[in-house]
């Protein structure tokens, strides 16, 4: 698949948590800015089962997204001083509140437009964070061992539970938590048991998002 670049419209959203203003430039419509990757996309390169990698999913501020960041503000010791990863970042909102909070972050995401947005809303919030471009379901590049793994909406491929599950435990540093939040998804059972028989315990918190509700799952390692 060649390089697609598509210069979406955007619009600025604000999210004030505890005493920090996040700015967050999102994309403006999502079926607007399909439509305009299909007009650029060719007969041939649509049939392309890569060129499903390439919609902008990753330009909307998900309720997940917002709820694990909210989780995030109400839990800041679960970050504060320890190395973190977001695994599919997206606009980023999780990885820049983790910073805000003290912690060392490594935002990451698969779609290669996501470091464009993401640098954006690093200036738009006066911040800086490291960013790197990875699919963590199938790269296996070492990018070392963290504190913390956390990801948001993560579960909406039929992959198969396990290997979802061990996906994010690979990174994961003796000791660490993983955090993950869901809106609720088809395969969100499967997932928690798969995490059950790797050996890890979870705690489940439920977080209003305008109208609508986002579990916050944090997850220990029995030993």
């Amino acid at each position: 698949m060649r390089p697609i670049k598509v210069q979406y419209k955007t619009l600025i959203q604000q999210r004030r948590l505890g005493d920090k203003l996040y700015v967050m430039e999102t994309i403006r419509s999502l079926d607007e800015a399909i439509d305009l990757i299909c007009e650029v996309l060719t007969e041939e390169e649509q049939k392309d089962p890569f060129a499903e990698d390439l919609c902008p999913y990753f330009g909307i501020l998900w309720p997940a997204a917002e709820g694990l960041s909210q989780y995030l503000a109400q839990n800041p010791k679960l970050v504060k001083n320890k190395s973190v990863l977001e695994l599919g970042c997206g606009l980023g909102y999780p990885s820049l509140v983790a910073t805000h909070l003290g912690a060392k972050v490594l935002a990451t995401d698969f779609h290669p437009d996501v470091e464009e947005y993401f640098q954006r809303n690093c200036r738009h919030s006066s911040m800086t964070c490291s960013y790197q471009r990875l699919n963590w379901r199938e790269d296996k590049q070492d990018i070392g061992l963290f504190d913390i793994v956390m990801g948001s909406d993560v579960l909406y491929e039929s992959k198969h539970a396990s290997e979802v599950a061990k996906g994010l435990i690979r990174f994961l540093a003796p000791g660490g938590k993983i955090i993950l939040s869901d809106p609720g998804r088809n395969y969100l059972q499967r997932f928690l048991e798969a995490m059950r028989d790797e050996g890890y315990s979870e705690e489940s918190e439920l977080i209003a998002i305008s109208d609508k509700e986002v579990f916050v799952f944090l997850f220990t390692k029995n030993y």
